[in-house]
Formats: C-alpha cells, sequence, structure tokens
C-alpha cells in the first residue's frame, strides 16, 4: 500500500515538473513564429511598394502624347507630292478636336491619341459630295507621320508643330502677299502645261482668275504663312473638272501639288511676273 502510494507521489511530481518545461518550448515556438510572420510582412510591404513604382512607371509610359497646338500637314498621293494644309488641334474635356483648312473652306477634324499612336477623321468637300477620309500614324515630340485613306485611294502623311506657325495662325496675320499675276508650269502623266493665274489676296482669302490650256475659270483659296492652296471649277468638253493647287510660296515663287479631277495628278512651279 506503501508502495503505490510512493509511485502516484512519484508520478504526481514528474507531471509537475514536465508541463512547465513544456509550456516553456510553447511559448519560446510561438515567439518564433511571430517573428518569423512579421519578417513576411515587412517582406510583403516591400513588394507591395515595388509593384506600386512598377505600376507608376507603366503608367508613365503609357502616357498618351500631346498633339494640341497647329500642325502644318503634307500629304502624298499617287502622283501628287507636298500638298500641304494648316492642321489646329485642341482638347475640349476628354475630347480632341480642331480644323484642317482648305479652299473648301474649314473642316471639323476629330482626333484620338492612344500612347504614340494617332488616328484623325474628318469629312472632306469632293465633286461626288462628303468623303470620310481616315489618317493614321503616330506622334513624337513635333513630328507625326502615317498613313491616309480617303475612300478611293490611299496614301502617305506628314506634319510638323511649330510655335512660329502657330503664332501665326491663331493671330490670323499673313506674313505672304501672292497678289498679282503669275506663270505657272504643270506637269503630270498626260502631259504638261504653262497656265497663268491672277490672285487678288485679302487677308488670308484668295481670289483670282485662271488662263490656260483648259479655258478660262475664276479660282478661290486660303494662304496661310507660306501654305497656298486654291481651287479652280472648269467646264472642259462638256466635262466639269474640280482643280486643286496646294503648295508653299516662298517670296516670287512657288511650289507644290494639283489635282486635276479625273485627268490625274501632278506637281507645279510658279514664278511671279514683274
Amino acid at each position: 500500500m506503501n508502495t503505490r502510494l510512493l509511485t502516484v507521489a512519484l508520478l504526481t511530481a514528474a507531471t509537475s515538473i514536465a508541463l512547465p518545461a513544456q509550456n516553456f518550448r510553447l511559448k519560446a515556438e510561438a515567439t518564433e513564429i511571430q517573428a518569423e510572420a512579421t519578417e513576411i510582412q515587412a517582406e510583403a510591404t516591400e513588394i507591395q511598394a515595388e509593384a506600386t513604382e512598377i505600376q507608376g512607371e507603366a503608367r508613365g509610359i503609357a502616357q498618351d502624347a500631346d498633339i494640341a497646338g497647329i500642325w502644318q500637314v503634307n500629304i502624298t498621293t499617287g502622283q501628287a507630292q507636298g500638298r500641304s494644309a494648316p492642321l489646329a488641334l485642341r482638347r475640349e474635356d476628354q475630347k480632341i478636336v480642331g480644323t484642317m483648312s482648305t479652299p473648301q473652306g474649314d473642316q471639323a477634324v476629330d482626333a484620338t491619341v492612344s500612347g504614340k499612336a494617332v488616328t484623325l477623321w474628318f469629312s472632306a468637300k469632293t465633286q461626288t459630295g462628303l468623303t470620310k477620309v481616315t489618317m493614321k500614324g503616330t506622334v513624337d515630340a513635333d513630328v507625326m507621320n502615317g498613313t491616309i485613306d480617303f475612300g478611293s485611294g490611299q496614301g502617305q502623311w506628314t506634319a510638323k508643330r511649330g510655335a512660329a506657325g502657330a503664332a501665326a495662325t491663331q493671330s490670323g496675320e499673313t506674313r505672304t502677299d501672292v497678289s498679282g499675276t503669275w506663270a505657272f508650269q504643270v506637269e503630270f502623266s498626260g502631259g504638261s502645261g504653262t497656265p497663268t493665274m491672277t490672285f487678288k489676296q485679302d487677308g488670308e482669302k484668295l481670289t483670282g482668275h485662271y488662263s490656260g490650256q483648259l479655258g478660262e475659270a475664276p479660282l478661290a483659296g486660303t494662304i496661310k504663312g507660306n501654305t497656298i492652296e486654291f481651287v479652280i471649277d472648269i467646264d472642259v468638253q462638256g466635262t466639269a473638272a474640280h482643280i486643286v493647287y496646294t503648295g508653299t510660296v516662298e517670296k516670287d515663287t512657288m511650289k507644290g501639288a494639283v489635282t486635276l479631277g479625273e485627268f490625274g495628278e501632278g506637281t507645279f512651279t510658279a514664278k511671279k511676273k514683274p
């Protein structure tokens, strides 16, 4: 009986000693786990900070280019070289809108930008009515270029933005005066011609007279800065011809492209008569 009591007493004493030791070990393990969790949380915070930085850099890379301003657009289609027109673009809320100035009047332009990719579209007046024109390309600082689709054909276009051109267009001032009589030399696939043009300039507006192999006809157009564009509507042996001249003026000379309607396209040079 005494032996049994002694055994129970020994077991009780052993249990009393083991429990505190076990509790100490568990507390140590819990502290170690908590330290590891704190370290993992710190690493997660660092990773999140790096991800936020990368996301910010990505947004900066993908930021849309700013195309607002005054651009000089040059269009090449087929044999026509140097057909140019001023283009003014501006932001209105979340939209980009503008105006393309042509002899037929100002054409309303809409545009979108995604990164450096640019799309512009407008409706141009032609002999057959309104034609939808779409220009797609890329922008790099003050230069744009790409392809143009005007329904019946395609071509290439470039544009350059400049502060001097913007100031001249915004103020409405014209630095070049083409009033007077000019001798033209026109070259196209079907031959050549030497018409005479007489211009009368009133600000940016041009009126005048055409005299050449196709007959006699009035002309009308615009001049903005040194960019000139004018149209002639004339009857050629019972066929209505819509002729468009687009080019640049330098002192007493001109050069550019001409669209002769159904007769094709070509180039021209001109010199002002004394």
